[in-house]
């Protein structure tokens, strides 16, 4: 039984007066737990669309999305999402910020602080637990949206382009940062981005979709060894291939 599994998904909005807009169509995939699965595709393929399918925030219009083989029917409590926004509160500080949900669960302060200060550490914020969001980096901003999102302990993190707004010398460190809680933590992670580069640094498997209606083009799995090097020949065999199977999408789209 996988770990998570979707099932000839297909996902429509109703248009209102307009013709209804088919979102995802026949969307099959499964991911192991443990597993790091990118997803890849255009603005508008409907990568979003389907994180927020597994979240729970939404449901298909046909079909199934099962985890450890109970259908997700409702906010999934086993998965937590991270935006490309880092969506931290302004009024609070940084361990704040990150101890938030053991807060809501009643927690009390001392002990709260205390289980969040090793995450602190993990994502290299030690030092800025009384920082407020204004007063740091965007990367330093989506380190503590991940620690929060630790926090919460769920069993799997959906990432929706989490580094898509920083700069590459950032993005690049965050990447690495992000495989050393994947192997530290043990968490699934199911990571949405555009860029190449980092679903084959990143992937354990790398899901291609095309548009109009969002779909599956290609399942890759990515076998290179880790720590993955961007200048090894396999490295880049592997980002041409799947640049040439983007192109050919959109050459097709665009007939």
């Amino acid at each position: 039984m996988a770990f998570l599994s979707l099932d000839n998904i297909d996902k429509v909005y109703s248009g209102g007066k307009q013709e209804p807009v088919v979102a995802l169509k026949h969307i099959s995939m499964v991911c192991e737990e443990g597993e790091c699965i990118c997803i890849v595709g255009s603005t508008g393929c409907g990568k979003t669309t389907l994180l927020r399918l597994i979240a729970g925030l939404e449901q298909p219009t046909a079909g199934r999305a099962l985890m450890a083989g109970k259908r997700i029917t409702d906010i999934n409590p086993d998965a937590t999402l991270v935006f490309q926004q880092y969506s931290l509160f302004p009024w609070c500080n940084v361990i704040d910020n990150i101890s938030f949900s053991l807060a809501l669960k009643g927690m009390d302060k001392n002990i709260r602080y205390e289980k969040v200060r090793e995450l602190i550490e993990l994502v290299g914020l030690a030092g800025f637990e009384k920082a407020y969001p204004y007063e740091l980096s965007g990367g330093m901003q989506q380190r503590a949206a991940i620690a929060r999102a630790l926090a919460y302990n769920p069993k799997m993190l959906l990432m929706d382009e989490p580094f898509g707004a920083l700069d590459e010398r950032t993005r690049h460190r965050l990447q690495e940062e992000l495989l050393t809680i994947w192997e530290r933590e043990k968490k699934t992670i199911i990571f949405v981005t555009h860029n190449i580069d980092e679903a084959v640094f990143l992937a354990t498997r790398i899901y291609i979709m095309r548009d109009s209606p969002g779909s599956i083009e290609q399942e890759i799995t990515v076998d290179l060894p880790r720590p993955r090097q961007r200048q090894s020949k396999e490295f880049i065999d592997l980002h041409i291939r799947i640049r040439n199977i983007l192109g050919k999408i959109l050459d097709r789209e665009s007939k």
